[in-house]
């Protein structure tokens, strides 16, 4: 009875045990690291985010800034040889549509998608 309750592992974490698995999952994260294609990418991203901020107004740019955010981003992602799958491909629709939508296509969606599809995998 008293080796069960020895090998029985403790409910309560210890505050060590939390930050080494913290220092983990930033391992985990900056595994890619920040290189100047990723800066070019997100200055892009940003520069069509900015441009759909402001022109929300007229109709019908949401549509464009989504056509020539997949006409650049596409060939970039597959020549600097990141793959893309099913998950990917549906998270960049996702975005395309979110574009559209004129309240929510003020959010910063292409650059959210650029640093997710850099750094998944």
């Amino acid at each position: 009875m008293a080796t069960q309750l020895a090998e029985r592992p403790s409910r309560i974490q210890n505050p060590i045990n939390r930050v080494q698995g913290a220092q983990r999952a930033i391992k985990n994260i900056t595994k890619k690291p920040v290189t100047l294609n990723l800066v070019c990418m997100c200055m892009v991203a940003g520069v069509l985010d900015i441009i759909g901020l402001f022109a929300t107004t007229i109709p019908g740019v949401g549509i464009m800034i989504s056509i020539i955010s997949a006409t650049i981003f596409i060939p970039w992602f597959y020549f600097s040889g990141i793959k893309f799958n099913l998950k990917k491909i549906s998270t960049f629709g996702t975005t395309s549509i979110l574009e559209m939508i004129p309240i929510i296509g003020n959010m910063p969606f292409i650059l959210l998608n650029v640093l997710y599809s850099y750094y998944s995998e």
